[in-house]
C-alpha cells in the first residue's frame, strides 16, 4: 500500500502537463537525487527514501503513489505538503 497517494485535476493538454511534470523532475532531481523515468504517460520515481513510486498522467488528472522506504516513512507529512505545493502550483 502506498504512503502517499495524491491525485489532482488539470486543464493543461497532456503534453504541457507532461512538459511541466518532467521540469518539476529535473528540480526533484536536482534538490533531493529523485530520478523520473518516463514511459508514455507513466513516470517512475526512484532514490533515496523511495522504494517505489509511479506517477500517472491523463488528459485531464495526475496521479501519483509513492512508497517510502523505512528511514523515510517519519517524513510522510513533509512530502506529502510538498507534493500538495508543488502540484498546486504548476496545475492551478
Amino acid at each position: 500500500m502506498a504512503d502517499i497517494d495524491f491525485s489532482a485535476s488539470h486543464n493543461l493538454d497532456i503534453e504541457a502537463a507532461r512538459k511541466r511534470l518532467q521540469d518539476v523532475g529535473e528540480d526533484l532531481d536536482r534538490k533531493y537525487g529523485i530520478r523520473s523515468t518516463w514511459e508514455g504517460d507513466t513516470c517512475h520515481l526512484s532514490g533515496t527514501g523511495i522504494k517505489s513510486g509511479t506517477l500517472r498522467l491523463s488528459n485531464s488528472s495526475v496521479s501519483i503513489q509513492i512508497t517510502l522506504a523505512f528511514l523515510a516513512k517519519p517524513l510522510r507529512s513533509k512530502i506529502q505538503n510538498e507534493i500538495n505545493d508543488r502540484f498546486g502550483e504548476f496545475f492551478s
